[in-house]
């Protein structure tokens, strides 16, 4: 066989196995696996945004109210603030305005067990308001934003949860 022709054979044989690899992939993509339900996943504890112990979900029974507790020792809050201010851009002959609100507070979170732990933070986000936090949630869940934080043992870690709504104000005419 001459070098052309047994480039041109190996260029089909390429595009038919391409062919046939792409016709098994699956159509859907298969969703994203998080790790929580290996063997070496580290503990979760889960906390609401006024620091109360979640229970596990796959534990809850249907019709029962859940009983919350706090720990101030695995979670409290400190630096709680909220302000307001003004913020103005000019665009053509207007200046926009809008009244910024901020509410924002740190979770300080203490690991006491032997073992690294993951601690899930559920903040509700009121209608109308955003997260604007460093870092970003995980996952947004409906109105609940949930971040990660991973602590080894003894550890302590802060979470900074910061919100804002936004409210437009009367345009001003330059």
């Amino acid at each position: 066989m001459s070098g052309h022709r047994i480039a041109v054979t190996l260029v089909s044989l390429f595009m038919v196995i391409s062919l046939a690899t792409a016709a098994q992939q699956p159509s859907s993509k298969r969703p994203a696996y998080d790790g929580s339900a290996s063997l070496f996943a580290p503990q979760q504890i889960r906390v609401d945004q006024d620091c109360h112990l979640l229970p596990d979900p796959a534990h809850l029974v249907i019709g029962k109210k859940a009983h919350l507790i706090k720990d101030p020792i695995l979670c409290h809050l400190e630096n709680i603030e909220a302000s307001s201010h003004v913020e103005e851009r000019v665009t053509e002959n207007e200046i926009l305005r809008d009244r910024v609100e901020i509410a924002e507070h740190e979770f300080v979170l203490q690991n006491v067990n032997p073992e690294p732990v993951l601690f899930l933070v559920e903040q509700l986000v009121p209608a109308g308001w955003i997260v604007d936090s460093d870092p970003q949630p995980a996952k947004v869940v409906g109105t609940t934003a949930v971040f990660r934080a991973f602590a080894k043992p003894g550890e302590i870690v802060h979470l900074h949860v910061g919100m804002r709504r936004t409210t437009p104000m009367k345009t001003k005419r330059l």
